[in-house]
């Protein structure tokens, strides 16, 4: 995530954000998380970020993801 090295040098944190298996149309009926748990995990990883976050890759839950 070449970007996000030029981005934080603005003050912008840019990171990879995974939504985990959603039940959807897509993730199906198995998928352990329903849309709106999903969503507030992802909304509260974005809440939390910090200047030390950028060029991660993040799961819903704030998990750090390898690359």
């Amino acid at each position: 995530m070449s970007g996000a090295v030029d981005l934080a040098r603005r003050g912008v944190i840019a990171i990879a954000l995974h939504p985990g298996w959603v039940r959807t149309d897509m993730g199906g009926p198995d998928a352990p998380l329903d849309v709106a748990k999903a969503v507030r995990g992802m909304k509260a990883v974005i809440d939390g970020l910090g200047p030390g976050d950028t060029g991660k890759f993040l799961g819903w839950d704030g998990s750090e993801l390898p690359w």
